[in-house]
């Protein structure tokens, strides 16, 4: 995930999240009212110990926090899966939604255990798709506290454990202000230490057992195993982090809230189709990788709604760079170009478009770029601005809204340190499907399209993703592969610094 723009973290005195990540390493389920208790503040450490038995955290993307002991920007792993995860043979057009029956309803035994200690949950009548309305819901956060990590000497937090703390930090929140309405939640946090031996020992608790909603994991494998075991239950599985494709197929149970990079490429195109009055739109490539343009092609066909449109320019760029100055001479030119990993590429595309630009004496440009750009160091801003940059992203901030200042406070107050971006996430994930399962019941995923919602960070625009069966004889036989949120903040690099723009 990308954040603009960066926060400072305070780095003085205790932390008071440390203290709640030793709670951790005297139980392995905890109650929410335990878990948090404010102390002092909290500084990240550039210290981390390499994951157990081999697991390697998934890099985050573009995750930067700055380091006031050190005086530099340090990189942190954190949950996100890179975006070149994609598989782009799949490229065909939306079809009509309906239900696998594959995976029918089947309403859990009135008798079925609970967890010890639990109070009685009883239903109060039924919703859309045989949901089950009830006077209480569990919930189980599963995220990487990594608390195995941590020895008798430990004073200092692995930043790989940060974000999980700043996450449920957030959550906590929201579960405070939810929790004052007639509907009861017993929410329960459970360490994974990114690790899926733990998460299968998780999926065999009596704590799980009893859950509607689970949220977390965040490595892709982790998560692929708790949405198979979600699949065909009463039990929703709510991927707060992972942006990859083929987690878990046709299954009506799972639901990904950090948009694929599909979704980001679709979203680029059709605020730039909509917005720049373009006359020539140029899909830019490096030599060797412009298999990533065909998507664009096949999304400017559904956007023109002609299947028979002159297919968008291709520009692929080897060695040497080409003068930019024909593309925009008495046109207004859009450049798409998806590169996210080679920052040096991006720099110098940026540069030539930005003399042509000035060779031509006009605004005639606009260049459309990932997540990835708001993070590259080499990036000359007058090149950025001049080339009337956009970059897609999963979040946004703003400073400026009073909800997010609001917020800050609260947290401040809270938990004596400044909250991180995983903070405003975990915020809103908890108190959007929280209200959502109180509202709509335990199958409340069909009524999240119904349900849209500007939340803190983003907004919240959740549709059916829908796959064609393989032996299918049609389109009308599609069925759901998950829900996903569709919205991507678009952000402009103006007055040098990045405001969104939709």
């Amino acid at each position: 995930m990308t954040s603009v723009p960066s926060r400072r973290l305070p780095s003085s005195g205790s932390s008071p999240l440390y203290y709640c990540l030793l709670a951790l390493l005297l139980t392995t389920v905890t109650s929410s009212c335990e878990l948090f208790r404010p102390v002092d503040s909290t500084r990240p450490t550039t210290d981390t110990r390499p994951p157990r038995d081999g697991e390697v955290l998934d890099p985050v993307q573009s995750r930067r926090v700055f380091d006031e002991e050190t005086g530099t920007y340090i990189e942190v792993n954190a949950p996100t899966q890179p975006m070149d995860t994609i598989q782009w043979a799949d490229r065909q057009t939306t079809p009509p939604i309906a239900e696998d029956g594959s995976h029918a309803y089947v309403p859990p035994a009135a008798a079925a255990p609970a967890a010890p200690g639990l109070p009685p949950v009883t239903q109060t009548g039924t919703g859309r798709n045989g949901s089950r309305l009830l006077t209480g819901y569990g919930v189980d956060f599963v995220l990487p506290f990594l608390s195995d990590r941590y020895g008798e000497e430990a004073n200092k937090i692995d930043p790989n454990s940060l974000w999980a703390l700043h996450f449920y930090s957030g959550a906590e929140l929201a579960l405070e202000e939810i929790q004052k309405g007639k509907i009861a939640f017993d929410a329960r946090v459970q360490d994974s230490r990114a690790n899926p031996r733990k998460v299968q020992s998780i999926l065999q608790s009596p704590e799980y057992q009893r859950s509607q909603l689970i949220i977390g994991p965040y490595l892709k494998e982790n998560v692929t195993l708790v949405a198979e075991a979600v699949r065909g239950q009463e039990k929703v599985l709510i991927s707060p982090y992972s942006a990859a494709t083929g987690v878990s197929e046709k299954n009506t149970n799972y639901i990904q809230v950090n948009p694929t990079l599909e979704t980001h490429l679709r979203q680029l195109l059709g605020h730039a189709f909509r917005t720049q009055g373009a006359d020539r739109i140029v899909l830019v490539a490096k030599e060797g990788d412009q298999g990533r343009l065909a998507y664009f092609q096949d999304e400017y066909r559904l956007l023109t709604g002609d299947n028979e449109v002159e297919p968008l320019e291709e520009l692929i760029i080897g060695s040497t760079f080409p003068d930019l100055t024909p593309y925009l001479r008495g046109r207004r030119t859009v450049f798409m170009v998806p590169v996210y990993q080679d920052e040096s590429f991006v720099s110098n595309f940026l540069r030539q478009t930005y003399q042509a630009t000035v060779a031509e004496r006009g605004d005639n440009v606009a260049v459309y770029g990932l997540p990835q750009w708001a993070d590259f160091e080499r990036l000359n801003p007058a090149y950025v601005q001049g080339t009337n940059v956009h970059i897609s992203s999963s979040i946004f901030i703003d400073p400026l809204d009073p909800r997010v200042r609001e917020f800050r406070h609260k947290f401040y107050d809270r938990f004596s340190t400044l909250p991180r971006d995983e903070a405003y996430i975990g915020y809103d994930v908890a108190r959007y499907f929280l209200r959502m399962a109180a509202k709509y019941g335990t199958r409340f995923q069909f009524s999240l399209e119904d349900n849209p919602e500007t939340m803190l960070h983003t907004s919240f625009r959740f549709t059916p993703v829908a796959v064609i069966p393989a032996d299918a004889a049609s389109m009308e036989e599609a069925v759901i592969d998950r829900f996903e949120n569709t919205f991507v903040n678009i952000l402009r690099y103006t007055d040098y610094s990045y405001k969104r723009v939709n």
